[in-house]
């Protein structure tokens, strides 16, 4: 195994139990205090490593416009974050998981539309797959842990998850323009720093203090996953065809709806039969995981090293 596949492996791992540790600390905090100690801890973490280094970008760098789109960084990093939290407040993991896979549709579309990239055959037919799964996914039975938003409750979790999506998506386009100017590290840190300046305000760090010890170490884990899932993600990409690493990203959903399954074990003593959902459902994810996988490496590899961010974080 290179070392490029084990950080892509590594990744998808912390991505995939991110969404249940959240779901523990979304049962004694908001989504905007949760998303903003993540951001804010992710500031320290990675400004103290620039501060360390020195390896500040030149002053020339920050232009008018460079500044504009890096607010713009900022504004869709925090509109991701707290839109999957508020949207897994309401859904399951694995629902959240499988719905925040619409990110690459919307990225290639975008690519497409913005930047001119072509795209091809194979990858169309990925994505067409993709579809027939979500479609599959969310026709299963009423009232599973897996299965489709009948609720209304439920089907705004969904529709938030989406919207989650579409602002990753316009940080992954801001990041490809200024990727030209900046470090993908550097523009991480200002969206973690702008977001958590943005969402400041209307957080209650009182709260996160009140936490009990077990309480906080969820916390601190959401925390770490934060600084780590994309350390390794940025030195998978350096090391390895982009491609290649959103093909094994695309396991996340998978490692997400196993750890669910392990998490009722451990609390619940047995995993509920809903969380198992049906054939249909079962299909209908593996189908987006599949058609994931198969639009990933139908692109050619020309972005090795360039730092991009090709799969939706949560």
């Amino acid at each position: 195994m290179n070392s490029g596949m084990a950080l892509s492996l590594v990744t998808a791992f912390m991505w995939g139990i991110l969404p249940v540790a959240l779901k523990r600390v979304l049962q004694h905090l908001d989504p905007v205090t949760i998303t903003w100690v993540r951001l804010v801890f992710a500031t320290v973490f990675v400004g103290s490593y620039y501060v360390w280094s020195g390896k500040w970008p030149a002053p020339a760098k920050f232009t008018r416009w460079n500044l504009a789109w890096l607010f713009g960084v900022a504004v869709s990093m925090a509109a991701n974050y707290w839109l999957f939290l508020a949207g897994l407040h309401l859904v399951s993991p694995p629902v959240a998981q499988i719905t925040i896979q619409t990110g690459p549709l919307f990225l290639a579309l975008g690519s497409w539309y913005f930047f001119s990239e072509k795209l091809r055959r194979r990858q169309l037919a990925g994505f067409f797959v993709m579809l027939a799964g979500f479609w599959l996914f969310y026709s299963g039975n009423l009232g599973a842990d897996i299965g489709p938003p009948h609720s209304a409750t439920e089907f705004t979790g969904v529709i938030l998850v989406v919207l989650a999506a579409l602002a990753w998506t316009i940080y992954a386009l801001i990041q490809k323009l200024l990727g030209a100017h900046f470090p993908s590290s550097f523009i991480l840190l200002a969206g973690y720093a702008g977001a958590g300046i943005f969402l400041g305000p209307v957080s209650s760090p009182g709260a996160a203090a009140n936490l009990s010890a077990s309480q906080g170490w969820y916390l601190l884990f959401c925390c770490v996953n934060t600084v780590v899932a994309y350390g390794c993600f940025g030195e998978a990409v350096r090391r390895w065809e982009a491609p290649r690493v959103s093909a094994i990203l695309a396991i996340t959903p998978i490692i997400t709806f196993m750890a669910s399954m392990v998490e009722a074990q451990i609390f619940q003593g047995e995993i509920p039969a809903a969380l198992m959902g049906n054939s249909t459902q079962l299909l209908g994810a593996g189908l987006v995981v599949g058609g994931s996988m198969a639009a990933s490496l139908s692109s050619r590899g020309r972005y090795k090293n360039k730092g991009r961010e090709d799969s939706p974080a949560p």
